[in-house]
C-alpha cells in the first residue's frame, strides 16, 4: 500500500539485508504435514466419487496428485511413475525397478509397486495390471497432470477403455481443503508476508533485482521454507508493467515502482504474494493507478458471496 510521508513510502528503505535477516525466525511452530490418516480419508473420497462416477481406476501420475493422494513425493520425468487406485481395493505403484528402494523411502501410504525394466513397456505393465486386478473396461481416468506420451502409450494397448480426465475425480478433492490443509496455506502466506516487509525495508537507490531476489530466497530460509522461495520476480520502473519480467531488468531508482512477485512452500502448500508500492515519493499517476486496482479488489471482495459464480 502506497502511504507517502514527506520524502518515502512508509516501511520502504533505511535498512540493511544483515539487520533484517538478523530479525526473522523459525515460522512454521504449531503446523504439521499431513498425516497418513489424512491421506487415507483422502484416498477414500477419491473412491466414492470414482464409484458414483462408474470409473474403474484412476493413473495418478508423479506430481501434485501422487503427493496429495498419497504423500509420496515424486517428480514427473520422462519414465513412468505413480499410481493406480482402483474403485475398490488397495492403492498400488507402477515405477522403474532401479528406482524401486528409493520410492519405498519416500513413501507415506505403502502399496504394491510394480516395477518395470529399462527393456520393457511400462504401459503393458500397466494394463496388464489393471487386468489381474478385475478392470478390462470401462471409464479409466488418468491424471490430468500426466505427459501425453503416458496416455498415448497406455491407449495403444487398450482400446477396451473409454479413457476420462481425471479431474473430476482429483479436483472434487483437492478444492475442498482440510483444516490441515488452510492451517498449511495460511503459515506459508504469514511467512511470505513477513519476508515482503523486510525485503521492502532493504531498498535502497541503486539496488538491482538480483540483490532483491538473492535475500527474499535466504529470508524465506529464515522464516521456516526448507527450499527458501518457491519462486521469485523483482521488477522497478518501467519494468513493472510486464508483470513477468523482462530481459535486462533495470536497478531502482528514486521515486520507482516496485513490484515484488514471491512465495514459498511449506508440505507442499504455497503461498503466492504480489505487493506493489514506491521507493520514494509517489506521483499523482502513480497514486491514481494504485488506487484503481484497490478499488478492482475492493469490488470484487464484495462480490465474493456463497453461491455466486467466480466470474
Amino acid at each position: 500500500m502506497i502511504e507517502a510521508s514527506v520524502t518515502t513510502t512508509k516501511g520502504v528503505g533505511g535498512s540493511t539485508p544483515e539487520q533484517e535477516l538478523a530479525k526473522l525466525s523459525d515460522m512454521t511452530q504449531g503446523v504439521e504435514a499431513p498425516s497418513a490418516q489424512e491421506y487415507r480419508a483422502r484416498i477414500e473420497k477419491a473412491q466414492g466419487l470414482m464409484r458414483q462416477q462408474g470409473i474403474g481406476a484412476i493413473y495418478l501420475n508423479a506430481g501434485t496428485n501422487l503427493y496429495y493422494f498419497t504423500g509420496t513425493r515424486w517428480y514427473a520425468s520422462e519414465r513412468m511413475v505413480g499410481a493406480i487406485l482402483p474403485a475398490d481395493g488397495e492403492l498400488e505403484y507402477i515405477a522403474p525397478a532401479f528406482e524401486l528402494d528409493t520410492l519405498k523411502g519416500y513413501m507415506v501410504i505403502e502399496g504394491r509397486v510394480n516395477c518395470w525394466h529399462e527393456d520393457e513397456s511400462p504401459y503393458a505393465l500397466f494394463v496388464k495390471r489393471l487386468g489381474e486386478l478385475g478392470i478390462c473396461q470401462g471409464k479409466l481416468a488418468m491424471d490430468e497432470s500426466a505427459a501425453f506420451f503416458i496416455f498415448d502409450g497406455v491407449r495403444q494397448l487398450s482400446s477396451e477403455f473409454e479413457f476420462v480426465n481425471g479431474k473430476s475425480i482429483t479436483a472434487a478433492c483437492r478444492m475442498i481443503k482440510s483444516e490441515t490443509e488452510l492451517a498449511l496455506l495460511q503459515r506459508a502466506k504469514d511467512m511470505t508476508l513477513e519476508v515482503h516487509k523486510a525485503a521492502a525495508r532493504i531498498l535502497r537507490e541503486g539496488i538491482t533485482v538480483g540483490e532483491v531476489e538473492s535475500f527474499i530466497h535466504q529470508a524465506h530460509k529464515a522464516v521456516g521454507a526448507p527450499a527458501g522461495s518457491y519462486f521469485c520476480i523483482v521488477l522497478f520502473g518501467e519494468d513493472t508493467a510486464y508483470p513477468h519480467g523482462v530481459k535486462s531488468p533495470k536497478a531502482l531508482a528514486l521515486n520507482d515502482t516496485v513490484l515484488i512477485d514471491t512465495g514459498c512452500q511449506l508440505h507442499g502448500y504455497n503461498s503466492d504474494i504480489t505487493r506493489t508500492y514506491v521507493y520514494g515519493t509517489p506521483s499523482e499517476r502513480q497514486r491514481q493507478l494504485w488506487q484503481l486496482e484497490q478499488d478492482a479488489q475492493l469490488a470484487a471482495f464484495e462480490a465474493a458471496k456463497l453461491g455466486a459464480p467466480c466470474s
